[in-house]
This record gives structure tokens, C-alpha cells and sequence, in this order.
């Protein structure tokens, strides 16, 4: 990937924080539109990173952006295949019992593999990114 001066490897806490507003409004849209708000929330949680040129609203908030190998903002189809660890887990919860169990078996090793992998990859790559062929930066002021 291209490295350019005015970009870093994104930190590890500010990773984790856009995550969880993203989280967040999924979540809210789950509540505020229940009839289809699981299925609002799916989609954004899988499709975010490539709506906004390489940024959902959580990347926003901290400044972080997706970039592809070649150093352009990740599309719709780099999002939906780096977001599937994510997407999978969330599939799984929403799985009355079977689900549940999925989810506990290989759900949660999944996103700990994918956590783990964030702090101890030399480019913060984590399985997703490694799918999808982008990694997360934190542009410098």
C-alpha cells in the first residue's frame, strides 16, 4: 500500500471507539424503525465503510478512514467483505438458541481473533481488512 506523509496506522482505542458508534446506530436503528431496523441495522454495520468514501459515521467521529491496497477510500464491495466477521456475528444473535450457541462457539473467538490480530499486526490489518485487502488510517493534523 502507498504510504503517505499525512497518515499512520489508526490507533487501537480509536479504532474500537468508531466501532462502537457505529455499534450505537445500528442499535438505534433496530429501536427506532422495528419493523425493518434489524435488517437498517445489518446493512449499515456491513455497507458504512464504503458509503463515505472509506469512512462510516464512527470512522468520522475520530478522524479514521479505509483505504484499499492501492491507497484509494474503500467501495461498497471492499466494506461488505471486510465487515463479514462482524456481520456473521451479528447473524448469529439474532438466532434464537442455535444462534446463541453459534454465536458463543465461533462468534466471539471470531471478533477476539479480529481485536487481537488490530493490536499485534505491523499495519493494524485484522482478518476483515485481510479479506477485503484494506487497512484503517488516522490522518495527522
Amino acid at each position: 500500500m502507498p504510504t503517505y506523509p499525512d497518515m499512520h496506522k489508526a490507533g487501537v482505542l480509536k479504532r474500537i471507539m468508531a466501532r462502537l458508534v457505529d455499534i450505537l446506530i445500528a442499535w438505534a436503528l433496530v429501536l427506532v424503525i422495528p419493523p425493518v431496523g434489524f435488517l437498517a441495522g445489518f446493512l449499515y454495520l456491513a455497507a458504512a465503510d464504503g458509503v463515505q468514501k472509506g469512512q462510516s459515521l464512527g470512522k468520522m467521529v475520530f478522524g479514521l478512514e479505509v483505504l484499499t491496497r492501492e491507497g484509494t477510500p474503500c467501495d461498497l464491495k471492499s466494506s461488505l467483505y471486510r465487515n463479514l466477521p462482524f456481520v456473521l456475528a451479528l447473524v448469529f444473535a439474532a438466532i434464537p438458541l442455535l444462534g446463541w450457541i453459534l454465536l458463543l462457539i465461533a462468534g466471539i473467538p471470531i471478533l477476539l481473533i479480529e481485536l487481537w490480530l488490530v493490536v499485534v499486526d505491523e499495519k493494524g490489518e485484522r482478518l476483515g481488512d485481510r479479506i477485503a485487502g484494506t487497512t484503517v488510517v488516522e490522518r495527522v493534523p
